[in-house]
Formats: structure tokens, sequence, C-alpha cells
């Protein structure tokens, strides 16, 4: 794999279909490569910083998605990365939490699921420390260790005969993030998970969670989530998760429907008003960071050209404040997203512009609550 980093200049030569296939030794149905272009093995830094890994996969039919891992951690999955012609690249950057060696490795999942033998680099930041050698564990969210993989050696292992880990060597942390599953069809749901170790605190939707968590996310469209981790040293971490969201919660307009006539002129009889409906008036909710809001639609002679939307929120005091970009206007569905935070007591109202200008009443105040995690 070194040889492709070292002909980058090649990538577009390289990276046909026929040599991949030939130099991988693998099925043509389940073929997938990876390799590090950026950090190059051996490359040393002077002192802890933040740097680029980058690279390039390519697989059978596409690339599902690429896991980036440090010393046997799972840093980060990108899935679906962006395709360069007929090569799938990725990006992501890092920064160690102290001065040592680290064996950054990469592998890539075809689109049936198959995992790639891995590429890897060792860099060292600092000063001398011992080595570990990083294995290949499985993937988070399942598919197989590929064959090329060798066990996990550590520099620091418990004593023989069990007993604690020396106070030299303390055990690193130990950060998962993940989506089951990552892509799903619009208005499905998802769980968003997360476990870790060895780690000072773990927040998530603004809030501290326990160290092993997920969240129920029912989706219209895609969305990106972030796990914030303040390890014992009392630096953070970050890592993020992104949801694949096919198709639309949008109701489609039958074939053949006649659509809204123009806006008559001399209009000026505001349109009917809507009624929330998602969620139901006193509704308490798990914690989240986003809730969909949806409402009856309504119809007027001279159509419907929005719907306007405002939220507003107290925190136990009955102090009612409008969210950050409230009132929300040019809604053109019948639904609209909000970001949320737990703890906090929600509640909204809807109104409808018609095609002709007239602003209709506001509906009624419908209540929900976010709990705390």
């Amino acid at each position: 794999m070194r040889r492709f980093r070292q002909q980058r200049a090649a990538i577009g030569v390289l990276a046909t279909a026929g040599f991949l296939l030939a130099s991988c030794n693998l099925p043509a149905s389940t073929a997938a490569t990876v390799w590090l272009d950026v950090p190059t093995d051996g490359l040393t830094f002077p002192k802890v910083q933040e740097i680029k890994i980058e690279g390039h996969a390519s697989g059978a039919g596409g690339v599902s998605r690429v896991e980036i891992w440090i010393n046997g951690t799972l840093l980060t999955t990108i899935d679906r990365p962006p395709m360069e012609g007929e090569l799938a690249a990725f990006h992501t950057a890092w920064a160690p939490t102290s001065e040592g060696v680290y064996t950054i490795q990469v592998m890539a999942f075809s689109v049936d699921g198959v995992a790639s033998p891995p590429d890897s680099a060792v860099v060292t930041f600092g000063g001398e420390t011992p080595t570990i050698v990083a294995g290949c564990p499985s993937p988070v969210g399942g598919g197989p260790t590929p064959v090329s993989c060798e066990p996990t050696a550590v520099a620091c292992p418990s004593p023989v005969g069990g007993g604690p880990t020396p106070e030299s060597c303390p055990a690193g942390p130990v950060i998962e993030f993940w989506a089951e599953p990552p892509e799903i069809r619009a208005g499905e749901c998802t769980d968003i998970r997360w476990h870790a170790e060895n780690v000072e605190a773990v927040v998530f939707g603004g809030i501290s969670q326990p160290l092993d968590g997920s969240y129920d996310a029912c989706l219209c469209e895609n969305e990106r989530y972030t796990l914030r981790v303040t390890l014992l040293d009392g630096t953070e971490e970050q890592r993020t998760v992104d949801v694949a969201v096919s198709g639309s919660c949008e109701t489609p307009v039958p074939v053949g429907t006649t659509p809204p006539p123009p806006a008559e002129v001399g209009d000026t009889t505001p349109p009917p008003t809507p009624e929330p409906a998602v969620p139901a008036n006193g509704l308490t909710l798990g914690c989240r960071s986003s809730q969909n809001l949806a409402w009856l639609p309504v119809s007027d002679d001279s159509g419907i050209a929005e719907y306007r939307v405002q939220v507003q929120r107290h925190g136990g005091d009955n102090n009612w404040q409008d969210v950050p970009g409230s009132v929300f206007a040019g809604i053109g569905g019948k639904e609209s997203s909000v970001e949320v935070e737990c703890g906090w007591y929600y509640r909204w109202r809807v109104r409808a512009v018609d095609g002709a200008g007239n602003v209709g009443s506001w509906s009624g105040w419908s209540e929900f609550a976010i709990t705390l995690p």
C-alpha cells in the first residue's frame, strides 16, 4: 500500500479497476482498497499539534464508508466519502492528547460491507515513548475483521497473573460514536449511540451524558451529530456521525392534480388557521437536540404561499422567550424542525400566508417539554 502514497501523482492511473483487483487479490464483487496520502509513515512532529489525515479508497461499485483508527481506537467513520473520478477521497483532522508514538490506521468498506486490508502510518509527537502497535479490531457497527490484521500488542500490558495496570502505563481513552443504522428513509428513526471509557465527561445535545448512551432520532433530512468528550487530562475531543436520509417527508402531489389557482385580483380574505398536530399538546419528550413540528395544512382560493412558525421556551420560571430565529418564515410544507435543549419547556404556534399576501391568524399555542437525561 505504501507505494500508492509514494506515487500520488499517478492516482488516476493506478486506481483502474483491473490493477486494484489484481494487487489486492480479492474477488471482483467485494474488492476494496485504501491508502493514506498524509501523514507519511515515520513522520515526527516536534510537539503535540493538530495534523491532517488524508487518503483515497476504491471498491467495486463504490465505497460505503472509511474508518480511521488511532492506536486501535476508532477516531471517526466517514460514510459515503465523496468521489474524485473513480476514487473516494477522505480527510479529517486529529491531535493527540499527549506526546508519544501513534499508529494511524485506515480501512475502507465496499458497497457490500467487506473490509479492505488496512493501511497505516506511525507518527511521533515530541519525545520518545513506548511504541504502541495497533491491531485491527472489528469496526463499530459490525463488519468482519480483515484477515490481514495482526493481534494488538501494547507497550504497557497488565502484570502476568492479573492485577492493576501500573500507574506509569495508564489506560488510554476509548471513544466510540455511531448511528444504527447510518442510512434511513425519510420519516424513519435511527439510534445515535456512544460508548466511552477512561474519560472524564461526555456531552451530547448540550447536556452531560452517561459514558454509555443512545438517542433516538427520527429524521426528514440528512443530519450530523456531535459528541464532545472531556479526557482525564482536561482536554476535549469531538466525534461526529452523519445520518443519510433518502426521500422526503413532504407529501407528494399526485400526478394530474390541479395546482392552486393564481391569486385572485382584489383578494383580501386571509387564509384559514392551521392546527398544530405534532408533537401533541402537553407531550413530554426524551432528551434530544432537535424536534419536528407538524401541523394540519390549509387551503385558500389564492393558494398558500408560506407558513410561519413561532417557537418560545422557558427553563421552569414561565418566562416565555422566543428561541433564536423565531419567527420562522418561508416554510413551504406542513412541517419544520427546530433545535431544542434538554430540560426546557417549549410552546409553538403556526399561521398561513396566502398567494395574495393575506396573513392568517395564529393558531393556539401547543406546548411540549424536553426532559433531562
